[in-house]
């Protein structure tokens, strides 16, 4: 039987012959991983954990002990001593870590085109989007470079690159997991996640994250999202969305489509991430202004401008956008909609593609709900279409949607043709921490 550290070092090389062009990793301590890879070997076999061997790519602005925290910055840089604690859960349980993985600059961006680490492509077609913030992480999964990947989700970071890689990931509610040691986009928006290839996968690395057991119900009504911004998307999300509503109803699932759109509501949470987000660049920006990309520049300069009263504003349109959709969604466990509204677009990406997405993943970031992203297809250009599964009240029924969906459709098990091809045939490349 092939061992662990045998698996890690044939994946160290895969890496090193397929990641140039896609640019997922941006620190890898090969000698590190073969090292930890060797520990986990030599654990007896009854006291391994639930993720033994599994292989975990994390996002570069969570703290792994060894490799440089940067969170995609020309100028930012701490050297963990110690894993956050959702990195040290899933080393316990078993998991290993590979390396670092490419972002968005300071997670603030939906395309991860970073001026400072390079753009991350997507393993579909390079020549497109990942999505962003967490496309590295997104990207590792979807190409085979890791079972598992850690992101994180203010506005979409997760579902996005969920989306439009092909593969699955939870958005947790907010504050369901602990936040230290990761860099903040916006405290009280910000949530850290798993991807991986199947809900089911994901469901298991959450219940590590937890220490808990995500409870089996059955979900027998759910609604579909509609009017607004949900039937704005592009005919072939919709067409996605039909199919996938159909799986669902054959599986006995009643779906009930409701109206509900909010346009106030992408302006409030935006105001309300730019007046937290102020608070953590502010420290920084005078000093490092110019170091900054031109795109995150702009946003910190926007979101330092923001005021109190604007805020407390939109704290008003919030709460009472939450109150409408409690009304309407109130007799639901789970609403569905499209997580995003097109196939990924060719790099580089025009800025409407932002404006278009981040009204449809508003909703459940402003309320703090919980959301599994599944695939559902693909597009005209054969890239991967998803769909988000909101949990309105316990995520444990976005599980149970996103499982029996995927218990009836294979788009989950649905690889890249250009890196699932790709067989390793160079040596190890040994890379440093940058």
């Amino acid at each position: 039987m092939e061992t662990i550290r045998e698996r890690a070092r044939e994946l160290l090389v895969r890496i090193g012959t397929i990641d140039a062009p896609l640019n997922c990793y941006v620190a890898i301590d090969d000698d590190a991983v073969l090292r930890d890879a060797a520990r986990l070997d030599a654990i007896p076999h009854g006291e391994r954990g639930p993720l033994h061997g599994w292989t975990l790519a994390v996002k570069d602005i969570i703290d792994v002990a060894g490799l440089p925290t940067r969170a995609g910055s020309s100028f930012f840089r701490r050297d963990p001593q110690h894993d956050a604690p959702v990195v040290a859960a899933l080393r316990a349980a078993g998991a290993l870590v590979i390396g670092k993985t490419n972002t968005h600059e300071f997670a603030w961006g939906v395309t991860t085109e970073n001026p400072h680490f390079g753009r991350s492509a997507n393993p579909w077609d390079p020549a497109r989007t990942v999505g962003g913030s967490s496309g590295g992480s997104g990207a590792a999964v979807a190409a085979g470079l890791a079972d598992i990947g850690l992101g994180s989700d203010t506005l979409g970071s997760i579902r996005i690159p969920a989306a439009l890689n092909g593969i699955s990931g939870l958005r947790p509610a907010t504050h369901a997991l602990s936040l230290e040691g990761i860099f903040p986009l916006a405290l009280g928006l910000d949530t850290v996640g798993p991807f991986a290839h199947d809900v089911e996968t994901v469901r298991r690395v959450y219940e590590v994250l937890t220490g808990g057991m995500v409870s089996a119900i059955a979900v027998p009504r759910v609604c579909r999202l509609r009017g607004g911004g949900w039937d704005r998307v592009e005919p072939v999300v919709t067409a996605a969305l039909d199919d996938a509503v159909a799986v669902l109803r054959a599986g006995g699932i009643l779906v009930d489509e409701i109206r509900w759109w909010d346009d106030a509501l992408m302006g409030a949470v935006a105001t309300v991430q730019q007046r937290a987000a102020a608070g953590v660049h502010a420290p920084f920006f005078t000093a490092h202004q110019h170091e900054y990309g031109a795109d995150v520049r702009a946003r910190v300069t926007a979101a330092l401008a923001v005021t109190e009263s604007a805020e407390r504003a939109a704290r008003e349109i919030i709460a009472r956008a939450r109150t409408a959709w409690n009304a309407a969604t109130g007799e639901y466990a789970v609403a569905l909609a499209p997580s995003v509204g097109m196939e990924a677009p060719l790099a580089p990406v025009p800025a409407s593609f932002r404006d278009e997405t981040l009204p449809l993943v508003a909703p459940a970031s402003g309320f703090g709900l919980p959301v599994a992203a599944v695939p559902i297809g693909f597009g005209g250009a054969g890239m991967p279409l998803g769909m988000q599964i909101i949990a309105t009240r316990d995520v444990a029924a976005a599980f149970s949607i996103g499982q029996r969906f995927q218990a009836a459709t294979d788009w989950h098990a649905r690889r890249p043709p250009a890196v699932s091809a790709g067989a390793p045939d160079a040596t190890t490349h040994v890379r440093s921490a940058r």
